[in-house]
């Protein structure tokens, strides 16, 4: 059997998380609960060309406009600083929902595979693990020192 072949211009990650589609959907469009799981610091006008700005632990900031949104359907914003985007998409599951999250446009030079693809999947890992942890349980997994942050390659913060 001939081996696929990776992308890595993009990835895909999905979750099951056993709550509604809104509020798994309000948990990445409302910058209170965001704070909760994600960011240190989040604004969000949940609205097409809305702002959308992120701080974490460590002081990376990201300040930009929402490329889309459609209520409980789907979700599109910037993510890195050379026209990465994600789009994370919400489906019904019984009584919980899918979140699926595909990060895309990411440039695919030595570097940029290991900085943006492996940084970025494993952040993204950790962070739909987080957001399970806090809407079905109410438990943020993050850390809160600086110095154990994802600088330092730790992956909860």
């Amino acid at each position: 059997m001939a081996e696929k072949k990776r992308d890595w211009s993009q990835f895909r990650l999905r979750i099951f998380i056993n709550v509604p589609v809104s509020k798994v959907f309000d948990a990445w469009t409302n910058d209170n609960i965001v704070s909760r799981w994600f960011t240190v610091k989040t604004i969000i006008e949940p609205k097409r060309n809305g702002r959308i700005y992120y701080e974490w632990l460590a002081g990376d900031k990201m300040d930009d406009k929402i490329i889309s949104i459609s209520k409980n359907k789907s979700f599109t914003f910037p993510f890195g600083n050379k026209s990465e985007r994600v789009t994370v998409k919400f489906k019904k599951d019984g009584k919980g929902c899918i979140c699926e999250l595909l990060q895309y446009n990411m440039k695919t030079t030595p570097v940029e595979k290991w900085n943006m693809h492996r940084g970025c999947l494993q952040g993204w890992t950790f962070f739909m693990t987080n957001l399970k942890s806090y809407l079905e349980f109410g438990i943020d997994l993050r850390g809160w020192d600086k110095k154990k942050s994802y600088k330092q390659d730790y992956i909860n913060s």
